[in-house]
């Protein structure tokens, strides 16, 4: 496939060129001996490339039609007549796809093989195989649909419901309104006083974030449900928890998403949104910080449509076990997910040793005002042969664990339409027993 790709791109360099010649002949004019001599060589050049172009994909073609159904993987059982109806549980299908292809070592052509021996007719059927970059397979969008679903409640941002929206040419702006414009009341024969209404722009790129996910061959030679989940839920899990750590403190680059943290810097809510925590905090001082973030945000008029809250589980434990002064929870709503009538999330993602080492933050934000760009779906990648560092930053061999490092690419971005949405309280040193 990739000599095919590179002869494809040679090819249409070359009709590029012969295209540029032409436009440079004026209207009415013939070409000189010198360009039609030029122009001739690329002709003869494109007959070449052609034909080779042509030989390379009959080949294919003639494999695709003369590979013989691969053995079944072991343990599986074809879904055929008398086989048990595997339950319409969301992911399943892309796990199927991604182990399959695992089990055929990247090879598309031989992976549709293996479907179709273990049931799986048409598993790949949608694939288009040219449509991957080398070594990838782009997932068919009704089956990254179902991965894309369970990634958003995987990560505390997308959990939220922030608005989501396509770019398909992998960027989107968006203008935003940055001040508001005000109303007089005036009197017979007077003129309207105009209003400065300033707007600004949200531009979205997509940003790749990889993900590599290594697993036991053990376990993609085996077949079931159970494996099926396991391979979902660890590309779902690791995608997730990186997707958060850049929606929340990202802190944007040409590469990297800008989070939410940083959303402010260096504009006129960078002073009115982002707030610090009341030293010695007690009750009174909690409630008073928290009322603080809501305030920010609801004299900009924002109409907060979806408001969360977002904060490190120390934070969410402290606030679960402070009481009043009868004893009873400060904020007893919090059993039921909630803290002050508004959704909240945890996660580790939110750092607790900010500052001196000691401090976190907190988040608020109307989630109806965060705009996060999605462009394709999810593309991955698998070697056997791959080193890659563990969580203790050690480097493994794939080949000598055997293992197979899956990659998983997602391309994202987020913003906010309206700035004053988000307040942001640092040198949070809410922990229990503080």
């Amino acid at each position: 496939m990739d000599r095919i790709a590179q002869l494809k791109a040679r090819r249409a360099g070359i009709i590029d060129k012969m295209e540029a010649m032409v436009a440079a002949v004026p209207e009415g004019d013939d070409m000189t001996a010198e360009q039609l001599a030029s122009f001739e060589a690329l002709k003869a050049e494109d007959d070449k490339v052609a034909a080779e172009l042509a030989r390379a994909e009959d080949l294919e073609r003639r494999k695709a039609a003369a590979a013989r159904p691969a053995a079944p993987l072991p343990g599986a059982t074809p879904r055929g007549a008398g086989a048990p109806a595997q339950p319409a549980e969301k992911g399943l299908t892309f796990a199927r796809a991604v182990r399959t292809l695992a089990a055929a070592g990247g090879n598309v052509y031989l992976a549709s093989q293996i479907a179709e021996a273990n049931g799986d007719s048409g598993l790949f059927a949608s694939q288009n195989m040219g449509s991957g970059p080398a070594g990838g397979y782009l997932v068919p969008e009704d089956v990254s649909a179902e991965i894309i679903e369970l990634l958003r409640p995987a990560s505390v941002i997308m959990s939220l419901n922030p608005v989501t929206v396509p770019m398909p040419n992998a960027n989107l702006t968006m203008n935003r309104q940055a001040t508001g414009s005000s109303a007089s009341y005036i009197g017979e024969q007077q003129d309207v006083p105009a209003t400065d209404m300033q707007f600004g722009q949200v531009k979205l790129s997509a940003k790749k974030l990889a993900s590599l996910i290594p697993i036991s061959n053990d376990l993609l030679r085996a077949s079931g449900v159970a494996v099926d989940r396991l391979v979902r839920d660890d590309i779902v899990a690791s995608i997730g928890i990186r997707t958060d750590l850049a929606f929340l403190r990202g802190a944007g680059s040409d590469y990297s998403p800008k989070g939410l943290r940083y959303q402010l810097l260096g504009t006129v809510y960078e002073t009115s949104h982002i707030l610090t925590m009341t030293a010695t905090p007690d009750l009174a001082k909690v409630t008073n910080d928290l009322a603080r973030m809501e305030l920010a945000i609801l004299n900009a008029d924002v109409p907060m449509i979806r408001p969360g809250w977002v904060m490190a589980p120390r934070t969410a434990l402290f606030l679960q076990n402070l009481r009043d002064g009868n004893g009873n929870f400060a904020f007893p709503e919090m059993a039921n997910g909630m803290l002050r009538n508004k959704p909240f999330r945890i996660t580790t993602q939110v750092p607790i040793n900010l500052g001196g080492g000691t401090e976190s933050e907190l988040y608020l934000a109307d989630f109806a005002q965060v705009v996060v760009g999605e462009h394709m779906g999810i593309e991955i990648a698998m070697s056997t042969e791959a080193a890659y560092k563990d969580a203790a930053g050690n480097m493994q061999a794939a080949f000598s664990r055997d293992e197979t490092v899956m990659r998983a690419i997602v391309q994202h971005d987020i913003g906010m339409r309206h700035l004053a949405a988000l307040a942001v309280l640092t040198g949070v040193t809410w922990a229990p027993g503080a």
